[in-house]
């Protein structure tokens, strides 16, 4: 396989097998649905309150934070089978696989370096692939 991201002269150009394609879109719809269930550790992770004092923050902060995670993730699946991204889509998927990260840490109760080398190997390579992905990304956006 190619590199999964280049610039091409039209945008950045997509090359993913299927398989990683359909995990990352359920890695997606996870988050997604995750970050809206309250009491869910990804929940908390990516929406808990700023001042750790507190119960929650302002509703309207809340809602806005809310969206700032629901968007880069909608965006995401709406053009996850892509082949060809624009510079603002690939920088969603950025957002994207960002907020899939947090979300994978937080199901996994990974807060630390520690906590990374305990996983087993396959919990373990879900975070690098999605820090991959946004290295890539960002290489890709770069170039």
């Amino acid at each position: 396989m190619s590199e999964p991201f280049h610039r091409t002269a039209t945008g950045i150009a997509v090359d993913l097998p299927d398989e990683l394609r359909r995990w990352l879109l359920g890695e997606a719809e996870a988050a997604g649905a995750d970050v809206v269930t309250i009491g869910d550790p990804v929940h908390h992770r990516l929406l808990g309150p700023i001042d750790l004092s507190a119960d929650h923050d302002d509703p309207l902060i809340e809602l806005q934070r809310q969206f700032a995670v629901e968007g880069p993730l909608e965006r995401f699946v709406a053009t996850a089978h892509a082949t060809l991204l624009s510079e603002d889509e690939a920088e969603e998927w950025i957002r994207a696989f960002q907020l899939m990260l947090a979300a994978a840490a937080a199901r996994l109760a990974v807060q630390t370096d520690d906590d990374v080398a305990a996983l087993k190997e396959e919990a373990a390579a879900e975070l690098t692939t999605l820090q991959a992905g946004i290295s890539l990304l960002i290489d890709a956006l770069d170039a």
